[in-house]
Formats: structure tokens, C-alpha cells, sequence
């Protein structure tokens, strides 16, 4: 049994491909919007949609306006996502989750899945109060919904309790999340509540606020009344400060939200006995956290598993009987691989097959070389013969079938086709290659151990339960098959006599509890399997008992509910409606001259984010010289993006002074009108990232003097107009990795580069002008002592213009990342390219610079908490020495001589050294933790060159690079 592992690059590309062409369906509440070929599962999905509806109304206050429901099959894994900004909107996958025991059982999977969305919906959607008049006012921004301020142990264990509540599966009917808190407790590690965060790195990462926040709400549903849980909702969607739970908790359930938890904590430690092996004579072969799974014997003394330690990326290691452990490859995503007949393993795993899709197909590995076997067959848990032949699962929406290839991956035939909401998986090759062992689970949600015959497709049944079954392998001999079963309500490994009818009524005899994934040794004498412990998933073996192997248990057959189809006709997919603008936020700032500038500011997308868009329009408070951005993405096509920019800015030059008094007058104002026009071509993969974009602009400049009437006091050359045409192309390619637990990218290169023509149109000839600027980013990690690795990381960039060009590099400065706390309103420096830390932003500009950091990365500490209910989540942190220089140049005659700094200043370099820590940490937040680095600089070469302190401490956020 494994928790469903999804690595980083596919839970980033969790959107609906937006280039498909799409169909909408209504329902009473529901737009349910499907590409083309899927408008059966929109006619299913909307019928659940419904019966969802009309439960979740019974428990909670319904939301405001229709749903958006989009039902994709665009990732090979199973995930969905819910959110009322701007408008309520439901993503599914409709991939049906075989590789995940926590969420396998259930009746059908679009309804398990889309009631626990929409249990988000009916939760965040909910605002009262002062909140309410400020969406009337505001519409539905989105810093206005307070249950959305709230954590996501209360969201999604919210919405793992209803899911499991009006269905007839959910987590808190399967064993994951009773068996987490049962181990954690056993061995005396139940967090506390402020470690329920999606942010936590510690195992088993934010699946603790799916399990322990689920169980918890369970427990407060049971002792304090069902009802209390709305109660909880509605307080909190009406208490102005959102971070008050202790309040809100009291006025729901009479007391604290801690002290109520602290009560959870206990029953759950005084339900549980001391910690025992989960077998007679069990031995650990694994010691590291995180997962040690799907084992397979290379032979009587040595296995290859698939594992994640948290300190490198996912991997395939050998073990032997005696713990030896050694890497053999990197994978993208768990799952077992299988020794071949000819030597290697095969195995499946995810990667990006464009921007938004996740596809699975098979690999071999042979000395280190992995090879792709299949391409777009959507295969997972390949099994293989002595002859070389494989059993697979093949995937596609909502169903899985089972699938025979030859040795060259070539398909041969579909041992099973299975229908909607069916779902084959875990098969093996019986030892004489004859018979092949699977789970099977039709629609309804019952599981069964078969066994099929490969040369006719007959099947003996060995075991059929209302729980889940997963993890068939045969005995060395063929006489029977070892399983994990869920029918005591905690994973349990038995055996059953292989193709024997006869029934056996009682208590299934055990192998071993708190077991999953297992295999025989070849000999016979050893099972290997995954036991849970509180850090992670850990890799044993002990003997197999002799005469285990027991007769079928078969509870009989019941008929399951047929699907329910919503009815109506599928018209077209209409974009305009949901890109609509749904909300704006205002904007005051100082005006450049006189005057105060107001506006407004908003943004928006799709459905399916095949358009999106944002913009601000601010007019100062003199009535004149307003000034705006508008930007555009469309995404339609499966390659490139096309955007679009268009702003008008005005901006002060210079004041007009009157020269007998010195009293200022005037300012000269700059209008800057821009527009451009590009497309980007990205190539993302799970291992490495590549994009390409070309595209072109235009810079109108004029001038104005406020007020006018001291236009006739400045030079002629401002009262024309100015029009600046460029074009530009821009490459990059990276090969980074980021473990779970990294504190920087480790292993690899970035490379990155922009080069611009840029002319006057009056003047082409004279005035057009080049420039290039490149980087380039390397990083080394070293296993050193630490929760995470060490990294050296080096960052060289350089840029290059002729003599006329109209703009400079700048060097100097802190280099970051910005941080947007409100659509239009961010915090922090952003990135500079020759950022030198502890000297001034421009301390050096020219034609040409060059600029270089050298930083050593060392991990402190795992903090993993936060405080009581406050909204603060401390992550990880870190310390960070580092070098920084930086030098510009000039050429000679610059056609602007503004571009270059003064003659003393030109062709020499600065540099610092200094010390950072970065802490990770969610500030006025929960769940998303984002870097803050604190620092000091010492500028230690050519200090004198420009005025700045001996010292210099700063803030920034993000990585410096």
C-alpha cells in the first residue's frame, strides 16, 4: 500500500490542457465542460455533480451561482481541484486512482472525487457579514472569501470527511489514514496541530492535513454533534479577523480548536499498544524516511525497490539481506521495476508529453541507460515473463484494462477490456507463465484477487470483498497467491490457494500486519514487503510460513447502482463568459508632478485558462495623463503561447525651476507607450525544461509638461514624438533537480539567453542597435551532513549593446524574487542579472557588463510547525555565503551618453562577501511557505568607487538565483 506519490513537475502542470476543443453541458447547477470524445463521462460527471449537490446542501450552506466542472483526462494520475476565485470552479482528472489504496476505495470515482470538490466549494464559497458587503462591492476578489484564509487541514480534511460521509467510499472508510495516525501514535510522533500543513516536508509531507485533519474533524463530529461542523463554517465565514479558530471553534463546539485536538491526540495514543514487528522474525532492510516500496527479488539475497529519501530525487535501489544499499537509477515516479530475463529492469513511469500533459509508458534500464520501450500507451505496473512477455495496466478515463506485449513492447492483445468505472491493476506472471494474477474492481466498488488463464481468458476468483484488495504475488511454486486485504480495517497480508473454488467462512489467517507490495525470494523461504512506520514506508523481509496458504473467501456479488446520466445537449464552449471580469481591487499612488493617481485594477481567465488576462487603469486626481497596462495570454494552440502587453506610462523627467527663484514650476513628463507581440515555445519534461520564444515591440515616447503651459520653456527636441520598433528572441534550457527536502537546485545547469534589435523609425539606419545578454547557473550538490544536501551553486552572466543603444546594464544591488500579495500590489526587488549584494541598484551601467555570484548553500534545520492557530508555518532553513562581483563597461561615442556612468566609474569591478539565511515559512498563512532571506553584505572590492555602507544588512525573498 502507497500513498499516491505525484513529483513536482506534474502537480505544477495540474490544469486542463487548454488546446483541446471542448463541449459544455448544463445541468440545474453545473456547466460541465469535456474535450471532445469524453461527453459520456460529462454526462456522468454531471449526474454526480448533482447528487452531490443535493447531499452537501443537506450539510452545508449552498454556493452562490453556477459551477464550472471540468472533466479531464489530460494526466495519467488522479487528482482533482476546487476553487471560488473568480468564479466556482471544479477540475477533475478522470484517470481512476489504481496506484493509490487511499482513494481506490470508493463506488465510483468521479462520484468520490467530485464530492469532495465540491465539499470545497460549498466551504470556501461561504461569506457573511462584512466580507459579503465587501464582494458586493469588490465582487469576488480574491482576498475576500474568509474561508479561504483558513488551513488546509480544515479544507481538505473538511472535505475528505463529507467525501467519505455521503459516499460509499472515502478515506475514512479505507486504512491509509487510521494506519498513519495508528503508527505515528505507536511510536509516540502524532503531530501537533500546527504541523498539518500542505507546506510540510516531513513525511508524509501535506498528507498530513489530508489524514490527520479528516480524522479530526471525524472525532469532532462525533462527539460534539454532526451539526457543529456547519456551525465551524458558518462562524468562520463571517469572523472579520479569519485567523480567530479558537473563536470560531468555541462558538461551534463549546471548546478551543488546540484544546480539542489535544483531546484527539490522546484518545488516538490510548487506543493503541506499543509498536510490534509486523511479522514473527521481521527484519528492516531500509533505514532512510519517505518510501522504500514495490520490491522485487533479483534473486534469493538481493532486491531492487523503488524509493525517496527526501534528500535526492526518486530513485530505483538494490539492497541486500544485510542492508547494503546502492542507487541504480533515477525515477520519476514510484512504482516497481522488473528484473528481465536478459538482464535490466523495466518499469513505467510519468513525464510531461507537452504543457499540461502527463503521460505513463515503459522504460528498461541496462547499465545505468534507461530507453523508452513504448510511447503513448498510458502503461503503469508492468509484470514480465521468462520469455520476455509483459503484462501492463493500460489506463484511459476512468477505467484501466490489463494488456500483453511482446519483449519489444509491441502490443499483442487486451487480456481485459475493462468498461467504464472499471478498474484492473497489480498484475503478475504466475512461475510457469500460464496464469496471470490481478485485482480486479468493477463499478460499485467491490474487489477481487483473479486469477486468468492467458491461453483462453477464463478466471478463478480467490478472494472478493467490500475492501480493498491490492498486491497479488504468487508462491515460488505456483500452489497459491499472497495479497494484502483491508476487510479488519487495517492492511493485513494473507494467503489463498491458488484455483480452488471452495469457500472458508471466518477470520482470514495472517501473514503479517501493516504489510503491502510483497514478493517471494525465488527459494520460496523469505517475503519481502513494505511495512508503515511514522517516517515513511520501510523495506523487510522474514520467512514464510509453511502451509499458509488457505481456500478462497468470496462474499457474494452484489449488483451495483447503474450510472445516472444527466441529460440536455452539449453545445459549444464559450469562453467569453467565464473570462469576464469578475472582481477589481483599487489602486492609490503618487502621481509624478502633481496629484494623487487612482484606479482600478483586476484580472481573469477561462474555464479552462485558454485566456487570460489582467490590467490596471489609474487617472491622477488632476484629471489628466492617466496611465494603464493591459496583458493577454492565449493558450489554444498545444505548443506556443501567444502574449500580447500594452501600457501607457507616464513618468517624470526633470523639474522646471524658474531660474530667478528657484521655485519649482512644473515637471517634464515622459509618456511611454508600449506594445508587443510573442510567442513562446515550451518543451517541459519531468527531467529537464527547454522553451524558445521570438517576438517584437513598439515604444512610442512624448512629452508633456505639467502644467502645459510651460511647454515653451523646454527644448524643441521634446515636442516630437518618438517611435522605437524592436524585435527579440530568447532561448533556455535547464536539467535542475529539486529533492523533497532540497534547499536550493542541485545537479545541474541552467542556461538562459535574449537578443534584441532595437531601431528609431525615422532613423533606422542610423540609430538600430543589438544586444545580448546570456547566463548561466551551475550547481553541484555534496552529501554532506544535513537534512538536505549542500550545494555549490556558481551564476556567470554577461550583456553585451552597441554604441547605440538607448538603455544600460545595471549592476549592483539585491537580486530576488517578487512576492504578489494582491493582484497589482508586490513586495520585494525581483531578479537582477548583475545583482551585487551590499552595493547600490546602478552603482555601475554601461554598454556591456558582466557579473558573477558564488554561493555556498548548508542546511540548518527542519522546523515543520507553526504556532498554535496563528497563521505562520515555519519550513525549512538555511545558511548561504556567497561572492559577488560585477563590472560595466562602454563603448566609445555613445550615440545616448546617458547610457554609461562616469568615466571613474566605467571598466572597474565591485564585489562583496556575506552571509544570508533563508527561512521557508508562510507568513499570514498556513499552507505556502515562501523564501525569506535576511543578510549582510561586506563590499570588499572597490568600495570608494561608489559611495555605500561598510555593511549592509538587508531583506530580500527568494533565491538570489
Amino acid at each position: 500500500m502507497t500513498l499516491l506519490c505525484v513529483t513536482t513537475a506534474a502537480a505544477l502542470q495540474a490544469q486542463p490542457a487548454p488546446y483541446h476543443r471542448y463541449r459544455t453541458l448544463e445541468t440545474p447547477h453545473f456547466n460541465v465542460h469535456v474535450p471532445a470524445g469524453l461527453e459520456r463521462e460529462g454526462r456522468v460527471a454531471g449526474a454526480a455533480a448533482e447528487r452531490a449537490y443535493s447531499l452537501l446542501a443537506r450539510e452545508l450552506h449552498e454556493p452562490r451561482g453556477r459551477i464550472e466542472l471540468v472533466v479531464s483526462d489530460d494526466a495519467d494520475y488522479s487528482n482533482g481541484f476546487a476553487t471560488p476565485i473568480p468564479t466556482n470552479r471544479i477540475v477533475v482528472f478522470a484517470t481512476p486512482p489504481i496506484e493509490s489504496n487511499a482513494l481506490r476505495l470508493n463506488e465510483d470515482w468521479l462520484q468520490l472525487v467530485i464530492t469532495h470538490e465540491l465539499t470545497h466549494i460549498f466551504h470556501l464559497d461561504r461569506t457573511r457579514g462584512l466580507w459579503s458587503v465587501a464582494q458586493k462591492i469588490f465582487g469576488r476578489g480574491p482576498a475576500l472569501f474568509p474561508n479561504g484564509y483558513g488551513p488546509s487541514w480544515l479544507t481538505e480534511g473538511l472535505a475528505v470527511y463529507y467525501e467519505s460521509k455521503l459516499t460509499q467510499g472515502g478515506r475514512l472508510r479505507s486504512a491509509e489514514h487510521r494506519l498513519l495516525a495508528r503508527t505515528a501514535a505507536m511510536e509516540h510522533r502524532l503531530p501537533m496541530l500546527s504541523e498539518l500543513s500542505l507546506g510540510s516536508k516531513v513525511f508524509p509531507g501535506g498528507e498530513r492535513a489530508y489524514s490527520y485533519g479528516s480524522l479530526f474533524l471525524e472525532y469532532l463530529a462525533n462527539t460534539r454533534g454532526d451539526s457543529a461542523l456547519r456551525k465551524l463554517v458558518e462562524n468562520q465565514s463571517t469572523t472579520l479577523i479569519p485567523f480567530r479558530l479558537n473563536t470560531d471553534a468555541r462558538r461551534a463546539f463549546g471548546v478551543t480548536i488546540e484544546d480539542a485536538y489535544t483531546a484527539f491526540r490522546d484518545s488516538v495514543q490510548r487506543s493503541v499498544g506499543e509498536l510490534t514487528p509486523p511479522m514473527p522474525g521481521w527484519r528492516d532492510l531500509t533505514t532512510h524516511p519517505y518510501y522504500a516500496v514495490d520490491a522485487r527479488w533479483l534473486n534469493d539475497s538481493l532486491l531492487v525497490y523503488a524509493g525517496s529519501d527526501g534528500r535526492s530525487m526518486p530513485g530505483e535501489f538494490s539492497v541486500t539481506l544485510n542492508g547494503e544499499r546502492r542507487r541504480l537509477g533515477r525515477r520519476n515516479s514510484l512504482g516497481p521495476s522488473v528484473p528481465l530475463p536478459n538482464g535490466g529492469l523495466l518499469f513505467a513511469q510519468l513525464d510531461l508529453t507537452s504543457t499540461s500533459e502527463v503521460r505513463s509508458d515503459l522504460y528498461v534500464e541496462r547499465n545505468g541507460r534507461q530507453r523508452q520501450l513504448t510511447h503513448g500507451m498510458r502503461l503503469v505496473e508492468p509484470d514480465v515473463r521468462a520469455d520476455g512477455s509483459i503484462i501492463a495496466v493500460q489506463i484511459a478515463a476512468t477505467r484501466s484494462s490489463l494488456i500483453l506485449l511482446d519483449s519489444m513492447g509491441r502490443k499483442q492483445h487486451l487480456l481485459r477490456d475493462a468498461e467504464f468505472d472499471e478498474t484492473w491493476s497489480d498484475p503478475r506472471w504466475s512461475p510457469d507463465g500460464r496464469n496471470v494474477v490481478a485485482v480486479h474492481r468493477p463499478h460499485g466498488g467491490q474487489f477481487s484477487i483473479e486469477v486468468i488463464d492467458v491461453a483462453d481468458g477464463s478466471a478463478v476468483v480467490l478472494e472478493r470483498a467490500s475492501a480493498v484488495l491490492s498486491g497479488p504475488a504468487w508462491l515460488r511454486d505456483g500452489s497459491g497467491v499472497v495479497f494484502t486485504t483491508e476487510r479488519s480495517g487495517l492492511p493485513v497480508l494473507v494467503s489463498r490457494t491458488c484455483c480452488r473454488p471452495e469457500r472458508s467462512e471466518g477470520p482470514a489467517p495472517t501473514l503479517g500486519l501493516n504489510l503491502s507490495s510483497a514478493d517471494l525470494s525465488p527459494n520460496g523461504q523469505l517475503v519481502a514487503a513494505s511495512t508503515l512506520r511514522a517516517d515513511g514506508f520501510h523495506l523487510g523481509v522474514a520467512a514464510l510460513s509453511v502451509g499458509a496458504s488457505q481456500p478462497a473467501v468470496i462474499d457474494s456479488l452484489r449488483t451495483p447502482t447503474p450510472h445516472a446520466l444527466a441529460g440536455g445537449d452539449y453545445h459549444r464552449y464559450w469562453a467569453l463568459r467565464s473570462a469576464l471580469p469578475k472582481y477589481w481591487y483599487p489602486l492609490i499612488e503618487a502621481a509624478p508632478g502633481r496629484g494623487t493617481r487612482l484606479g482600478a485594477t483586476s484580472a481573469g481567465h477561462d474555464v479552462v485558462y485558454r485566456h487570460l488576462w489582467d490590467g490596471y487603469f489609474e487617472i491622477p486626481t488632476t484629471g489628466q495623463y492617466p496611465t494603464g497596462r493591459f496583458t493577454y495570454r492565449y493558450a489554444g494552440f498545444k505548443r506556443p503561447y501567444f502574449d500580447l502587453n500594452l501600457t501607457q506610462d507616464y513618468t517624470a523627467e526633470f523639474d522646471l525651476v524658474n531660474g530667478g527663484t528657484g521655485v519649482r514650476e512644473g515637471t517634464l513628463l515622459r509618456r511611454t507607450q508600449t506594445a508587443s507581440l510573442g510567442t513562446t515555445f515550451a518543451r517541459p519534461r519531468y527531467r529537464t525544461y527547454s522553451a524558445f520564444g521570438v517576438g517584437g515591440a513598439v515604444e512610442r515616447r512624448q512629452f508633456f509638461v505639467d502644467p502645459n503651459e510651460f511647454l515653451k520653456q523646454v527644448d524643441t527636441s521634446y515636442a516630437r514624438s518618438y517611435l522605437f520598433p524592436s524585435v527579440y528572441v530568447s532561448g533556455q534550457w535547464s536539467n535542475l533537480q529539486r529533492p523533497t527536502l532540497s534547499i536550493s537546485p542541485e545537479d545541474g545547469i541552467a542556461v538562459a539567453f535574449t537578443a534584441r534589435d532595437r531601431w528609431r523609425s525615422d532613423i533606422t539606419f542610423a540609430s538600430r542597435s543589438y544586444s545580448v545578454v546570456g547566463t548561466t547557473a551551475l550547481y553541484k550538490s555534496l552529501n554532506l551532513r544535513g537534512f538536505a544536501h549542500h550545494v555549490l551553486a556558481l551564476r556567470v552572466a554577461g550583456g553585451i549593446a552597441d554604441r547605440k543603444a538607448a538603455s544600460s546594464f545595471q549592476v549592483g544591488g539585491v537580486s530576488g524574487t517578487t512576492i504578489q500579495l494582491l493582484p497589482g500590489y508586490v513586495v520585494g526587488e525581483g531578479r537582477r542579472t548583475f545583482g551585487v549584494r551590499g552595493f547600490p541598484d546602478a552603482s555601475l551601467f554601461g554598454t556591456s557588463a558582466v557579473g558573477g555570484t558564488l554561493e555556498y548553500r548548508v542546511p540548518v534545520t527542519v522546523s515543520a510547525h507553526g504556532f498554535g492557530v496563528l497563521p505562520f508555518f515555519a519550513d525549512r532553513s538555511s545558511i548561504s555565503g556567497f561572492l559577488d562581483v560585477g563590472s560595466a563597461g562602454c563603448v566609445k561615442n555613445p550615440y545616448v551618453a546617458s547610457v554609461c556612468a562616469p568615466s571613474n566609474r566605467l571598466g572597474k569591478t565591485i564585489g562583496s562577501v556575506g552571509l544570508e539565511l533563508l527561512q521557508s515559512a508562510a507568513v499570514l498563512d498556513y499552507d505556502q511557505p515562501q523564501n525569506i532571506r535576511v543578510g549582510f553584505a561586506v563590499p570588499v572590492i572597490n568600495r570608494d568607487v561608489v559611495s555605500t555602507r561598510v555593511v549592509s544588512v538587508y531583506v530580500a525573498y527568494g533565491l538570489s538565483f
